[in-house]
């Protein structure tokens, strides 16, 4: 053995390293997976176990096989990668741990006859890790929200926030969902046990549908056919429908893990609208049937680390984990 070596990657010896010099490593935590049809899907991930959490964007013209080796583009990030979304085929934007919010696509490369994942254009507003995005439909505006407990609306166009709103939520915000077709209209969660519906185009644009007494809330997700069904998940590990148009009736609460939730998505094939994916801090992925009281109607323990990303195409669902793994589940 050799004695004069540093045990880890975190030791004193590595501190003054160039990222040339460092050991390499692989960046196995799997934030998010996000498909746009067949031939374009991104995932993110990011490197917890060294002494700087940098991130990797992978980008899939074939989502048949999603091993790394098999990625057509991936570019690297100097912070963790936090959440994306698709803003078209070949563009995106993704949210980091620094607060930074970019906008990446593929660009043609002329001389060489070939494609490039570049930078399009960052900016970095949000004082803490953005948790969260969510695009409206016009494709020109975004909602973002943060550590920082601050919610911003941004135009594309030139990466500007138009909207900042610091004072609404009083601790950190964890989900952003804008209603399906809308360009002003989206829910927020946060960990101040209340869940805000919002309208930009009010002169006080939020009122609160959910408070949860002594839990936070973690997750939301609109309903993309009934527009005003909104699920919202808990500290405790609970889901909650709500109808956004009577407030005070809540349609229907479930305890679905022992654990608090992280992410749920309702799936978007009008025939199926009432499934819902969920997942929590632990191994397990659930499918509820909103119709049927939040039946579990699909469970799988596959992973072997905490489950962080949700994304369904064409009825299957895709989950990604810290376990550096994405598995199908036919439901």
């Amino acid at each position: 053995m050799d004695f004069t070596s540093a045990p880890n990657l975190n030791a004193e010896i590595y501190r003054n390293l160039t990222p040339a010099d460092r050991p390499p490593f692989s960046n196995k935590h799997l934030q998010f997976i996000l498909v746009y049809n067949e031939n374009s899907a991104i995932l993110g991930a990011s490197n917890m176990t060294d002494r700087f959490w940098a991130g990797t964007v992978w980008y899939y013209n074939d989502i048949s096989d999603f091993s790394r080796c098999k990625a057509f583009l991936t570019t690297r990030t100097i912070s963790g990668i936090s959440t994306g979304a698709y803003l078209e085929k070949d563009k995106f934007v993704i949210g980091e741990d620094s607060g930074l919010l970019q906008i990446l696509g593929l660009v043609e490369i002329p001389d060489l006859d070939q494609q490039e994942l570049q930078s399009l254009g960052y900016a970095c507003q949000h004082d803490d890790t953005l948790t969260t995005v969510s695009v409206f439909s016009d494709n020109a505006h975004l909602v973002t929200g943060g550590m920082d407990c601050c919610i911003k609306v941004w135009d594309i166009s030139n990466l500007m926030s138009i909207d900042s709103f610091h004072s609404s939520h009083i601790d950190v915000v964890t989900g952003i969902d804008v209603q399906q077709g809308s360009n002003s209209v989206f829910v927020s969660s946060s960990l101040d046990n209340c869940a805000l519906i919002w309208d930009t185009r009010k002169p006080k644009p939020a009122q609160c549908i959910l408070e949860k007494d002594g839990c936070g809330l973690t997750s939301v997700s609109c309903n993309p056919v009934s527009n005003n069904i909104v699920a919202i998940g808990a500290n405790d590990g609970s889901v909650t429908l709500i109808d956004i148009r009577k407030t005070d009736d809540v349609l229907f609460e479930s305890l679905v893990f022992s654990r608090s939730i992280h992410k749920l998505l309702f799936n978007p094939n009008p025939e199926r609208s009432r499934q819902i994916a969920c997942c929590c801090d632990d191994i397990v992925v659930k499918v509820l049937d909103t119709n049927e009281d939040c039946t579990v109607i699909y469970k799988d323990n596959r992973h072997t680390d905490f489950v962080r990303g949700l994304t369904w195409y064409n009825d299957e669902l895709l989950s990604c984990s810290w376990d550096d793994k994405i598995l199908k589940h036919t439901i």
